[in-house]
């Protein structure tokens, strides 16, 4: 009974750290540049464009990006293989998405949606994130 219950006390405590992102992701951020949308997006390119130059702010207890805030998000961690990945799961030949090969991918869920469902790692400074079809690059600022 009680390696029952230490098994089970592990297997809670990796789940719940699996599922908060690694530290580097808070800060302050801003788009920098839309490097490609996925075919069946409703909106234009225009559209995008116009969040060059947008802030975004990630904290472990919100989301602020331009003037949506999302209080309290979920975040879910999952590791995955870039090129594969993209082609099945977004029908997308990933060819302008600088991103590593093994890529960690955070899926944000807000009670009030803020735009971004997905936030791609690409280093310790930039993150791509997936908005209404569209991915867009964000570099860190330096508060």
């Amino acid at each position: 009974m009680k390696l029952l219950l230490l098994c089970f006390t592990i297997l809670i405590s990796q789940a719940t750290h699996a599922a908060r992102p690694d530290r580097n992701l808070y800060g302050v951020w801003k788009i920098s540049a839309v490097l490609d949308k996925q075919e069946s997006t409703s909106l234009s390119s225009e559209d995008a464009s116009k969040l060059v130059g947008t802030r975004l702010v990630i904290a472990p207890n919100s989301i602020r990006f331009g003037t949506a805030d999302c209080v309290n998000p979920s975040f879910k961690v999952a590791q995955r293989r870039f090129y594969s990945y993209f082609v099945k799961h977004y029908n997308l030949e990933p060819k302008k998405l600088p991103l590593p090969d093994k890529v960690r991918e955070i899926t944000v869920t807000c009670r009030e949606p803020v735009g971004i469902d997905f936030i791609y790692v690409r280093d310790r400074e930039q993150l791509v994130l997936y908005w209404e079809g569209y991915f867009l690059n964000a570099v860190r600022q330096q508060r």
